[in-house]
């Protein structure tokens, strides 16, 4: 305070400075420093220099919010009380980390373009999701250290999770394999005349209904990701067909149905 009682100010408010820096001590320069009034409304902003340090001005006393932010860092809200006096601050701001990785078909080894990556946290909400490049390849940035569950799924392959932990510094590794699963086609013959819907209906060993699909125009039908082992295969219109095939992790099956 001056002598006749007013705060001490800059040309336009009272001065609130300080430095960024990492855990370690070391400067973080280029961080964003913004001031927020109780109302959330924009004050101040600045850019911390290459020693971490920067200042700006309250527009008066009160209670702000000054928020600090960098790349590959988590970003900090720190409460500032500003009572009249000049207010300097030490930030410390921690690393943030990523995960990377490539998708591949487990059999073949082939890098999957187009899987869908999802990040889910502990809590089970999902963090972000995005879709495998060209070499499968995919990656998060900027995460807070934590273990997440990692989900995978492309058409044609089983869908895969695992766990993944993430530190504060760096990318995680984290490649996954998509088993190839098992595929069951063929087409469905009719005597000559008017075509009706054909249903096909698939049964595991134990004669429990696995799925039901419809053959097309053509007679054809397929069913995607199935698990290896011995099934049913039971196509209806006019009568019945029941047929028993067995199908192989990976490999493409096919069975034809003549109906009568």
């Amino acid at each position: 305070m001056t002598e006749s009682g007013i705060p001490q100010q800059t040309r336009y408010g009272i001065e609130v400075s300080g430095r960024v820096a990492d855990v370690d001590g070391a400067p973080v320069p280029g961080a964003a420093v913004t001031l927020v009034d109780a109302a959330g409304r924009q004050t101040g902003r600045t850019t911390a220099d290459d020693g971490g340090r920067f200042r700006l001005a309250a527009p008066g006393m009160g209670s702000y919010v000054l928020i600090t932010s960098a790349p590959a860092h988590q970003p900090e809200a720190t409460t500032v009380t500003v009572t009249g006096s000049p207010v300097r601050l030490e930030i410390a701001l921690r690393g943030s980390g990523g995960l990377r990785g490539v998708v591949r078909a487990a059999v073949t080894g082939v890098p999957i373009m187009g899987a869908a990556v999802t990040l889910t946290d502990s809590r089970g909400d999902v963090v972000d999701s995005r879709l495998s490049g060209p070499g499968g390849d995919y990656a998060f940035t900027s995460l807070p250290p934590g273990t997440y569950v990692l989900a995978v799924n492309a058409a044609g392959y089983r869908p895969a999770a695992l766990a993944v932990t993430t530190g504060e510094t760096g990318a995680a590794q984290q490649d996954v394999e998509l088993p190839d699963g098992a595929v069951l086609h063929g087409s469905v013959s009719l005597p000559e005349g008017p075509r009706p819907a054909v249903s096909v209906t698939l049964l595991d060993e134990g004669g429990h209904v696995v799925r039901t699909t419809y053959a097309d125009e053509s007679g054809r039908y397929a069913f995607h990701d199935l698990d290896p082992g011995t099934y049913t295969v039971v196509a209806t219109s006019y009568s019945p067909s029941r047929t028993v095939v067995r199908v192989v992790d990976g490999a493409r099956t096919q069975h034809d149905v003549q109906l009568v």
